[in-house]
């Protein structure tokens, strides 16, 4: 069951490249993105949301660390041991696929083809929900450095995500990687030093946790949070039952942090070679990374009792806490001094919390805040928040020109940074998908340039980010749309297609075949339970999934079959004249036949030109496929380069594939059409110019120059295949695109004609002037191959013209 599917040869070759791997494309070279490139781009949003993981555990667990703690244990267990290696098979088998959705179209079997249409619906939709979560975020933490913005703080989360679609819509994905790999990479290294610090330090002073409350209280006076959840009681005070049901709640917010982790191999057309390594490395690290830090994370937040605070990542009380007492003067119980100032403050509070209340419930949100201190006597509330102000207030003092408070802003910095970066995966991943679902028919073509993609993404988000305006409307959301992707991808390899096997010498029912279809039974168990918690603790968000999916994939239903009309078995390609400017479709599965039909000739083509089999036509490649573009309806584009690495990137399902590789076989009739025009040019010139030596009165015919010229011209091709070749030739006007073609043939045999024909030229004019007799058989030498090869041209006589001639006046 855990054999290794991977190809002995292969896997050794793919781990001898792997040091290069981690850092190529970081500096715009190599074959595309690298490990580290793709986890800094890509990846970014499952960095930034480890930020709030914890926190988002902690609420959900209604502010009990040890079920927060257990909860996302358990989740990590199902990460790393069902999704992480469901997601290195369909990577492996399919690197290119671009997501959930059109994995099962390339190597899933017919039955599962539905679920194709829901999952490239859900991650465009999750796409969408990335940005918004992403720039509000941002624009979020960028109040707490810079907090005179807060009156804009919407038009700030707009900005941010202009901005990040501007950088890739005008650079590109790779070219953007030095910006993303700045942020992702400062932000990881930082990360990981300062979370070493916070780990070490509450292991060794769990004291410091009478700081929690001061830093709480000050996100409470400012407005940075509204919402802070505690423990009420004592764990061991509440039934099995309430404790199970914290746990599920606490796994179905935790999982949230697992957003980004789909869009690493939705993205994998940008890896850099072998796809499949950097793509399954990236996952690895991506999944270390995320559970490494969240449990560091949660173990100083249970150290030091820090609650759940909504707009305030834990990691930033983690980090205050550090700064004050390991890089600043240091705060103890002993300094904090209560003032009256600091009494009145908390009566003023206090005195406000039935307006809060009211507040909560004009706006929906009818429960009680869940903070004790709501439930305490004013006394007692004054006497506790008071003490809060003063201990702020020492916290501020402690770090005040220390290191402790450049420590701060640079940490807010880079979460502010790594947030507004996160915004890459979901315009990346999500134009990934489009341009699939473009591929296959099912949207619009114009999905297929990714910088199309990327601005409609924007498009969509930016009319969205002022009517959510908090994170904490679409979080539940955003896990159904990651979690259906983990279902998706994981029972599409276990059910995986046999010929999909067989593409990478997998024989089905083999040890090997066997160890990865287990590696997809894992990540079903997995995704499957997450998805039962989903739907039984985040309930009240499915309607809306439900509609806005359903909405999205009747809308690719629409598009690819023109309505609602049955889709044939085999769909007709459609017949376009030559050189047809705008070509229309029935129906968007139609347009995405023809599409890999022009793929198919254009690769075709562009090996023919890279054989060398098109070098005996003495052209620059661009006159062939002008031809080829004009006689076959072919976009240009696909010429120039059609994938950036060179690579051709397989058709995203056995019916796409089919018409490709029908068009792609076609060379041999491809080579012969093209010679047929080259031929066209050359008889062209002959018909102009064989006249000239036309002496009907010497005995000298029109045919007789002609296969003399022919036979100068075509010494390769048998006499008479080339003479009948000339006698169905008809000299009419060709459209330029064929013509530029031609012509160059055409200025060919006109510059060869007189190099060539030197000798029976000769003879011809010696004829003339009655220096030799009429009927002398001629031959002369023509050197082709390079020099390698001599041939002796035997010229055809007059008499045997005539005698061709009589035989057919005498059948006449």
């Amino acid at each position: 069951m855990f054999k290794n599917y991977i190809n002995k040869a292969e896997r050794e070759e793919a781990n001898r490249k792997l040091p290069g791997l981690m850092t190529e494309g970081l500096l715009l070279g190599g074959t595309g993105l690298g490990v580290l490139a793709l986890i800094f781009e890509i990846a970014a949003d499952a960095f930034s949301v480890a930020a709030y993981q914890t926190l988002l555990a902690i609420h959900g667990a209604g502010g009990y660390h040890e079920i927060a703690i257990a909860a996302f244990m358990f989740l990590s267990v199902l990460l790393f041991l069902g999704i992480v290696p469901a997601y290195k098979a369909g990577a492996y088998l399919r690197p290119n696929a671009g997501g959930s959705g059109p994995l099962v179209e390339a190597i899933g079997p017919a039955r599962l083809r539905w679920l194709s249409w829901v999952g490239t619906s859900l991650f465009f939709l999750d796409a969408v929900l990335t940005i918004i979560i992403s720039s509000i975020s941002a624009a979020d933490v960028t109040m707490l450095v810079l907090p005179e913005l807060a009156p804009y703080r919407i038009i700030l989360a707009e900005g941010y995500a202009f901005f990040i679609m501007a950088v890739l819509v005008a650079i590109g994905p790779r070219r953007a990687v030095p910006l993303f790999l700045m942020g992702g990479g400062a932000f990881t290294l930082f990360t990981i030093g300062a979370l070493g610090l916070v780990g070490l330090m509450a292991a060794v002073n769990p004291e410091w946790a009478f700081l929690t409350g001061g830093i709480v209280t000050r996100l409470e006076l400012t407005g940075v949070t509204e919402h802070v959840v505690r423990a009420r009681q004592d764990l061991a005070a509440i039934s099995t039952v309430i404790i199970f049901q914290l746990f599920l709640r606490s796994m179905s917010s935790a999982m949230l942090g697992f957003s980004g982790y789909e869009v690493i191999p939705a993205s994998g057309k940008h890896a850099a070679r072998p796809k499949w390594k950097v793509i399954n490395t990236a996952l690895t690290l991506a999944a270390v990374f995320l559970i490494g830090t969240s449990i560091v994370q949660l173990y100083a937040a249970k150290q030091w009792n820090i609650p759940a605070t909504e707009g305030y990542s834990t990691l930033l009380i983690e980090y205050e806490i550090v700064a004050a007492q390991t890089l600043g003067k240091g705060v103890s119980p002993e300094n904090v001094q209560v003032t009256n100032a600091d009494r009145r403050t908390a009566k003023v509070m206090y005195a406000t919390l039935p307006v809060q209340q009211a507040q909560r419930e004009l706006t929906g949100h009818t429960a009680v805040p869940s903070d004790e201190l709501a439930l305490l006597s004013e006394e007692a509330y004054v006497q506790l928040v008071s003490y809060d102000i003063a201990l702020s207030r020492a916290l501020n003092e402690a770090m005040v020109g220390t290191p402790g408070q450049t420590f701060l802003v640079v940490a807010g910095t880079l979460l502010a940074i790594i947030l507004l970066l996160a915004q890459g995966g979901g315009y990346v991943g999500g134009a990934a998908v489009a341009a699939n679902a473009a591929r296959l028919g099912r949207l619009p073509g114009f999905f297929g340039n990714d910088h199309i993609g990327i601005a409609v993404i924007w498009g969509v988000s930016a009319v969205l980010i002022p009517i959510i305006r908090e994170v904490v409307v679409v979080e539940a959301y955003y896990a159904f749309g990651f979690v259906s992707a983990f279902a998706i991808t994981s029972t599409t390899v276990f059910f995986v297609r046999p010929d999909a096997l067989r593409e990478h010498e997998i024989e089905p029912g083999s040890a090997e075949a066997k160890s990865l279809r287990f590696a997809g039974l894992r990540g079903m168990i997995a995704s499957y339970f997450m998805l039962l918690v989903l739907v039984t603790q985040k309930t009240e968000a499915l309607p809306a999934i439900i509609l806005f999916g359903a909405a999205i994939t009747v809308f690719q239903i629409l598009y690819a079959r023109d309505g609602l009309k049955q889709q044939p078995e085999k769909v007709a390609l459609p017949e376009f004249a030559p050189g047809t400017r705008r070509l229309h479709y029935a129906a968007g599965v139609q347009r995405a036949h023809d599409q890999a039909r022009q793929r198919g000739i254009a690769d075709a083509v562009t090996e023919l030109i890279e054989s060398g089999a098109m070098s005996k036509f003495n052209v620059g490649p661009e006159r062939i496929t002008t031809l080829v573009s004009y006689l076959y309806n072919v976009d240009p584009r696909l010429f120039d380069g059609h994938d950036e690495h060179h690579e051709r990137i397989e058709e995203p399902s056995l019916e796409l594939e089919a018409t490709y590789k029908a068009a792609y076989n076609q060379q041999k009739q491809l080579a012969r059409r093209i010679e047929d025009y080259s031929h066209f040019g050359i008889f062209m010139f002959i018909n102009n110019y064989h006249i000239n030596w036309v002496d009907e009165a010497h005995g000298r015919d029109a045919a007789t120059v002609q296969q003399a010229m022919l036979d100068i011209l075509f010494p390769l091709t048998p006499h008479e295949q080339i003479w009948q070749e000339y006698c169905a030739f008809k000299p009419e006007r060709q459209p330029e695109p064929i013509w530029q073609f031609s012509r160059r043939r055409y200025l060919w045999a006109k510059d060869q004609w007189p190099n060539l024909s030197d000798r029976i030229t000769t003879i011809w004019t010696l004829q003339d002037f009655g220096l030799l007799p009429l009927d002398i058989d001629v031959r002369t030498v023509i050197t082709v191959a390079d020099g390698r090869q001599q041939l002796s041209v035997k010229i055809p006589a007059r008499v045997h013209h005539e005698a061709e001639n009589t035989e057919q006046k005498t059948e006449n």
